[in-house]
């Protein structure tokens, strides 16, 4: 059975045809610049807030990035500085996985949380384009995961864009977490049912996870391989 993710039901919903080549087919993406300076980022900040020296928890960072040529000491130095931190202020990298519904059959959820103090919890972005924190329902599923492992009614959660130092927060209650709790659970029944029939009828693979042009195709491995497939038809509009 397939555990789920915020970033894997959030694939399926911009293209199913990309879940399934990477997450059902298996399908080997490389690693972007993007990618992999998010996790050394994400590294350096929580080693220096488990207490190492800036340079030494930066240079964790970037051996976790396995030393991307396209990334540099420099910045990540520069994004990891930029973050609102001091050592031993929370909990980092806190992991969760955690039925979507009481049924014996749901989904399940897994994630790692970047920061969780009591009830507040941050996720740090080293996007170059910020967004509102309830533009999609990652923090709105993190929120719902700590009240769940912490037994709180509302939890504080917010994503902190570190190239701006700007930050996007809201106080999730309970209606907003279960907002975000139905989007997940109604996506992985989705995708499990069509999982189902994929097993049974190959054939049909296309049909269940059809091609979905938009812009995102411009970051897409298998774009070019998407458009010799499918042809002009399958083009992005924007």
């Amino acid at each position: 059975m397939m555990i789920y993710s915020f970033s894997r039901l959030s694939l399926y919903e911009t293209c199913p045809l990309r879940f399934r080549l990477k997450y059902i087919e298996g399908r080997e993406e490389p690693v972007t610049k993007a990618l992999a300076l998010g996790k050394a980022v994400h590294k350096g900040i929580e080693r220096v807030i488990s207490g190492d020296r800036h340079e030494e928890a930066v240079l964790k960072g970037w051996a976790e990035a396995d030393f991307h040529p396209e990334v540099s000491f420099d910045e990540i130095s520069e994004l990891v500085e930029k973050a609102p931190i001091c050592p031993h202020m929370g909990e980092t990298e806190v992991y969760f996985r955690l039925p979507l519904s009481d049924s014996p059959t749901a989904p399940e959820i897994q994630g790692y949380i970047d920061l969780v103090s009591g009830n507040v919890l941050v996720d740090w972005k080293s996007n170059r384009r910020p967004y509102g924190v309830l533009d999609n329902h990652q923090v709105g599923l993190y929120a719902w995961a700590v009240s769940r492992l912490r037994g709180v009614d509302q939890v504080e959660g917010s994503l902190y864009f570190l190239r701006y130092q700007k930050e996007s927060k809201h106080v999730f209650d309970s209606h907003d977490m279960e907002r975000s709790r139905q989007w997940a659970i109604v996506l992985a029944e989705k995708i499990d049912e069509k999982r189902l029939i994929l097993d049974l009828a190959p054939e049909k693979a296309d049909d269940l996870f059809p091609a979905t042009p938009s812009g995102a195709c411009r970051h897409c491995p298998f774009a070019a391989e998407c458009f010799k497939k499918f042809g002009s038809a399958y083009l992005p509009s924007s």
